[in-house]
């Protein structure tokens, strides 16, 4: 055998990069292949992570003669995936859920045992040294007889409102119990066995589009001989829990696996009017000691660029650690073993079947209709928070629109019953940008990309824009209208008032990526405007909220978590927002105007500034009942935070490190006045215009949708 095993990743989506990051800190291991339906995403995850083989064909993956794949596609494709790579004779490791149904996971872990393969499951959360601490203290009696184990999974699904909806974790009600009840039984079964008996109670349901239900609270009751078993699963927002606490008769134990923290609380020995104090004293010393630990680990991951900067990545590193560490041995590590995970699968499925499920009150339909007539419209990003509602303003107006979506079903959900088409593909494909483009008169480019490098944003943006812009040229458009955003203004001096003739930053290079990015890709077309002819019109939207829109919006300030935010500055001055149907009807409008009166120009779209990000928070507080915690926080603060972070990734040559800019964070208060006279008079635009719509509609709507 070679010293170094050759592995390949089956699947490129966000969990990859998770155990990328940690086979690049195994030993003896290289990663030789990555596998995905999208050769783009493929090679995208290829170029970060120094991967030779890229592969859109698991087939064609395996003639390498792997020594393990990694399988981190939707769990409906793992068994099958296993089947396939074990028969090709090569170990496997699968991410959790181990599968949808304990018989053929039972199977799967029968046939690699008979072929002397390696089948490990992704059960993280067991690795952690915290949870490590938690076990022993059980087996060795430290904790005395248990009476009772309790397992906690409190924490807000972002899914559950926002989407995407078209996900396998939310196509069925029982699929939750599968994806994250897999974490919280694995606790149980490592701890105590498999249970006597369990009783299953679900509440709070929530009805998404797709005529999909799911249920964001799941309480788990049962036995395994005299010990009490209880597991809590809520989705809803609140503060986050994730914790294993075990009541013995010797004392109690709890283990934080969100912090990475376990505590023992034992009676000291000494009399009663001190024992009080000195265990609680006990525990807090196990607490601080415990956050010590991790912040120095934290510190040592962030600069030696390893993944175990946070738990969750820490014990993703331990647990493939373990798998390369045990694929010579006789029997795989306990926690990674194909039989405990099938074991796993067996109780949520009994879990799930002792729920009682309802279906939807109302079924609809979720699908596009026809077109009114034959697309002329094409809209690029009509899929997203702004793409949705500009392309009901376009519909009702009576045009035939076509949509890019990059799934179908995605596209049909967040469109469903309206008269469009739909297209799939990749932005980046001029084939499939002529073919998108047939018969089609003007484009909306909303696209937006996301990197952590100049180069990611380059890539997924500015070029992608260039192709998109080239294919329109070619095709004879009449209107292609982009979208850039305010980001890319210097906003930062109070008294100044930026109009839509305002140039953008002159030194966009010495702000963040994003703003740049937009910024290029403005200049870009603006050059291919006056060169070439493209009939370019350019719309800059401000602070865009509305119904659909998370209230923790990055536009009022940094949000920590849901309920605590750092002002850009102390937070009293006015905020540039604007309502979503706003912003889509000023992109609507462009269609009723002459083209030469907009050729060639750009537009801003905010509306009056009536409030700031003090007054902000407290609406969002009075609306949720939810008491948001607000920080004014200078901009030097900021920048020299980002200064000490920075400094460090250059330290050791981070791949993701930034030259930090005082001018960038100062340009985040928007200080300026946003001007936009010239957008209503040639336009004919009339947002809001009103406080109260804008809190209303904007800021409630918001709040209403996330709580609702």
């Amino acid at each position: 055998m070679s010293t170094t095993r050759k592995v390949g990743l089956l699947g490129a989506g966000y969990i990859c990069d998770s155990h990328a990051s940690a086979l690049k800190t195994c030993p003896g291991v290289q990663i030789s292949a990555i596998c995905d339906l999208s050769r783009g995403r493929a090679q995208s995850a290829a170029n970060k992570y120094g991967i030779q083989h890229v592969f859109t064909d698991l087939d064609e993956m395996l003639q390498l003669k792997l020594d393990a794949v990694h399988i981190l596609t939707p769990p409906n494709f793992h068994i099958s995936m296993a089947e396939k790579i074990l028969e090709a004779g090569t170990h496997v490791f699968l991410e959790k859920p181990m599968g949808v149904d304990s018989k053929s996971c039972y199977a799967i872990a029968d046939l690699a045992q008979r072929k002397g393969l390696k089948l490990g499951v992704n059960h993280n959360f067991l690795f952690l040294p915290s949870y490590e601490q938690l076990y022993s203290d059980v087996r060795s009696g430290e904790l005395g007889q248990l009476d009772q184990v309790t397992v906690h999974w409190f924490a807000m699904l972002g899914f559950l409102k926002f989407g995407p909806f078209d996900i396998w974790m939310l196509n069925e009600p029982k699929n939750l119990i599968f994806e994250l009840g897999s974490h919280t039984t694995a606790f149980i079964l490592d701890l105590l066995g498999t249970p006597d008996r369990i009783h299953t109670t679900v509440s709070r349901p929530i009805d998404m589009p797709g005529n999909k239900r799911a249920y964001r609270r799941w309480q788990v009751h049962g036995f395994q001989n005299d010990v009490a078993i209880e597991i809590g699963l809520s989705l809803i927002p609140g503060y986050t829990d994730k914790s294993v606490s075990v009541r013995g008769s010797a004392g109690t134990g709890k283990y934080d696996f969100e912090r990475n923290i376990y505590f023992r609380d034992t009676p000291s020995r000494y009399s009663l009017v001190w024992n009080n104090f000195v265990s609680a004293r006990n525990v807090a010393k196990q607490i601080a000691k415990g956050a010590r630990q991790n912040l120095r680990q934290n510190i040592i991951s962030t600069l030696q660029k390893r993944p175990a900067a946070n738990p969750f990545g820490l014990s993703i590193e331990r647990a493939i650690h373990a798998f390369y560490a045990h694929l010579d041995a006789a029997q795989m590590d306990r926690r990674l073993d194909g039989h405990f995970g099938a074991c796993v699968i067996e109780w949520c499925e009994k879990i799930a079947e002792d729920a009682d499920f309802e279906q939807p009150d109302r079924e609809k339909v979720w699908t596009v209709v026809p077109p009114l007539s034959k697309p002329s419209v094409l809209v690029i990003g009509g899929t997203g928070f702004i793409g949705k509602y500009l392309v009901q303003k376009l519909v009702d107006r009576g045009y035939g629109v076509r949509v890019v979506s990059r799934n179908q079903n995605a596209g049909n959900i967040a469109l469903a019953g309206m008269p469009v088409e739909l297209v799939q593909g990749s932005l980046s494909d001029p084939a499939f940008i002529d073919r998108a483009l047939e018969g089609i008169d003007t484009v909306y480019d909303l696209a937006k990309a996301d990197g952590k490098t100049w180069n990611e944003y380059y890539t997924n943006d500015v070029l992608v824009t260039k192709n998109i812009a080239e294919r329109s040229l070619a095709a004879g458009v009449h209107r292609f209208i982009y979208t850039g955003t305010i980001d890319s203004y210097y906003s930062a001096k109070a008294g100044d008032t930026i109009t839509c003739d305002t140039p953008l930053d002159a030194n966009i290079q010495h702000r963040n990526l994003y703003a740049r990015s937009k910024k290029t890709c403005e200049d870009l077309l603006m050059e291919m405007h006056r060169n070439q002819g493209l009939p370019l019109t350019v719309f800059r939207p401000g602070v865009v909220i509305g119904k659909g829109c998370p209230p923790a919006h990055w536009g009022v300030g940094m949000w920590q978590s849901d309920n605590v935010v750092q002002y850009w500055g102390d937070g009293r001055n006015k905020l540039p927002l604007v309502l979503v149907e706003d912003v889509a009807e000023g992109l609507a409008l462009a269609m009723d105007v002459e083209p030469d009166r907009i050729l060639g120009r750009a537009f801003n779209l905010i509306d009056e500034p009536y409030l700031n990000a003090r007054e902000y928070a407290e609406i969002v507080t009075q609306k949720s009942g939810i008491k948001i915690q607000t920080i004014p926080t200078p901009i030097w603060r900021h920048f020299l935070v980002d200064a000490l972070k920075q400094g460090a990734k250059f330290a050791v040559k981070h791949p993701y490190r930034l030259v930090p800019s005082y001018r960038d964070w100062n340009s985040r208060a928007h200080r300026a006045y946003y001007d936009c006279s010239i957008t209503r008079e040639v336009l004919g635009w009339k947002p809001a215009t009103s406080r109260e719509r804008i809190i209303e509609e904007g800021v409630k709507a918001s709040v209403q949708s996330m709580l609702s």
